[in-house]
């Protein structure tokens, strides 16, 4: 199977790298590279559409979201590259695939294929901004400000209307509503958390009690289990329970 590749990066040592991994892997063909943003847009609009583009964020003219944004449709997959992992969420808003933080090692690199082409599978591996064991938050204060959450921390998030709340062993952090159902549903596929309610999603590990439907995490934060979730959470219950030798 051949997978045909375009990369775009205005560091030709980053470019350099990223070509020489994909080198390594005979599956990947690589089409075209670009170190102009500009020209990647010109170029790509009118060619035919390849399986990945990779693209680094921070470009002059026009950044790598800016750029995911015009050609989304010229890629099977999105593939983001670095160095600042504040750009996660950012990345995740325009249907990214997959993200590299600088500097990844050629291992990451082909974990990161691996997923988007698991061998002998058809289904792909969902693209997760908590792959790195923590993302960055914006934060509602009106200073551009962001907060590192620690995936080990994190304890509930819970969907507002207007916004989206954060509950980690330290803080409160309340962020604008930015497509929660999509931050939903990759905290449910990851196997720390479960959903509890159409607005709630808490941590396994920061359970501490259950009594009937009421749920008491860490900090003293309780939830209870909706109707529409019971199921699922006696399911996980169930799973888990110390039991004796028959």
């Amino acid at each position: 199977m051949s997978i045909n590749c375009i990369a775009i990066d205005d560091d030709p040592h980053s470019l350099e790298n990223l070509i020489a991994y994909m080198e390594k892997l005979p599956e990947l063909n690589l089409v075209q590279t670009f170190t102009e943003p500009l020209q990647a847009l010109a170029e790509i609009s009118v060619a035919s559409p390849v399986d990945i583009i990779f693209l680094d964020v921070e470009m002059p003219t026009l950044s790598g979201i800016e750029l995911a944004g015009l050609l989304r449709q010229k890629a099977k997959h999105l593939v983001f590259t670095t160095a600042h992992p504040r750009y996660a969420l950012d990345a995740f808003k325009v249907d990214a695939d997959a993200y590299l933080l600088k500097p990844y090692s050629i291992l990451h690199f082909a974990k990161t294929i691996n997923n988007l082409y698991p061998a002998g599978s058809s289904e792909q591996q969902p693209f997760s901004i908590f792959d790195d064991h923590f993302f960055y938050l914006p934060l509602q204060n009106g200073k551009s400000e962001l907060a590192r959450i620690d995936i080990n921390e994190l304890i509930a998030v819970e969907d507002h209307q207007e916004d989206v709340r954060f509950i980690t062993t330290k803080n409160i952090f309340t962020t604008a509503k930015v497509n929660f159902v999509k931050m939903m549903k990759m905290l449910k596929q990851h196997p720390g958390f479960i959903q509890i309610s159409a607005a709630g999603i808490i941590s396994k590990q920061h359970i501490k009690s259950v009594l009937g439907n009421q749920v008491l995490l860490s900090g003293e934060v309780s939830y209870a289990v909706a109707d529409s979730h019971k199921s699922l959470f006696a399911a996980f219950i169930q799973d888990n329970l110390l039991k004796g030798k028959s």
